[in-house]
């Protein structure tokens, strides 16, 4: 089993979002997996569950803010554009458009981005603000080439 699996496998295991969950993306160099769950998690705890989910994982949590999550997300980019899937360019302002979309549909996103020795971990939660489930979960596990 490659480490990416055993990666999303924990976050989706910590969400309990195995059940119909599905790889968007998977290659040697990314995988991407989506599922969702019956759970609900009141939103003032979504940041907290997902700073508790990147302790399960062992990843140093980044700000959202840094520089180093425009990077990250030009090497997923990269890792993408190696798979079969066809795809617009990833950038950092294009991740905050969905998540500004998913907000204008009633939905309260958090999301936080994790660094592990050899790749980079995004994992994102969304849920409908009246904490109604699912809970749908999204993680990214990109190998870090640096």
């Amino acid at each position: 089993m490659k480490k990416t699996y055993e990666i999303a496998g924990q976050v989706m295991g910590f969400f309990d979002a195995f059940k119909g969950s599905k790889p968007a993306i998977d290659n040697e160099k990314i995988l991407i997996v989506r599922g969702r769950s019956r759970k609900v998690i009141p939103i003032d705890e979504l940041s907290s569950k997902l700073s508790e989910v990147g302790k399960v994982i062992g990843g140093e949590e980044l700000d959202a803010d840094s520089d180093k999550l425009e990077e990250i997300l030009k090497e997923g980019d990269k890792n993408i554009q190696e798979s079969d899937i066809t795809t617009n360019s990833v950038d950092n302002r294009g991740f905050m458009r969905v998540k500004e979309d998913l907000e204008s549909m009633g939905l309260v996103v958090e999301y936080k981005i994790f660094r592990l020795p050899s790749f980079d971990v995004v994992i994102a939660i969304w849920e409908d603000k009246n904490e109604i489930p699912p809970l749908y979960v999204e993680v990214t596990v990109s190998e870090d080439n640096k």
